[in-house]
């Protein structure tokens, strides 16, 4: 990427309060054309790692031609 683009600075990622106090957030973002991104999603899916509906719409990234997405969970800590 190029520029003064700063992933974390996107709304996608909210804001860092946890509303799930013994949980951490995690998150997984995907990077490509929108055809790849979509079906990395849904491959995703299929081998039971990430639902569907736990990825965000696909974002524009600096570079032309190329999207993301980012799904947020969260993980039980012990």
């Amino acid at each position: 990427m190029t520029g003064d683009f700063n992933l974390f600075d996107h709304p996608a990622f909210g804001d860092d309060t946890n509303p799930n106090p013994g949980r951490e957030r995690v998150r997984i973002i995907i990077f490509g054309s929108k055809e790849v991104v979509r079906a990395t999603i849904h491959d995703a899916h299929l081998k039971g790692f990430r639902r569907v509906d736990s990825w965000s719409p696909l974002l524009p990234t600096p570079d032309p031609g190329v999207f993301m997405s980012i799904s947020t969970e969260y993980r039980v800590m012990r």
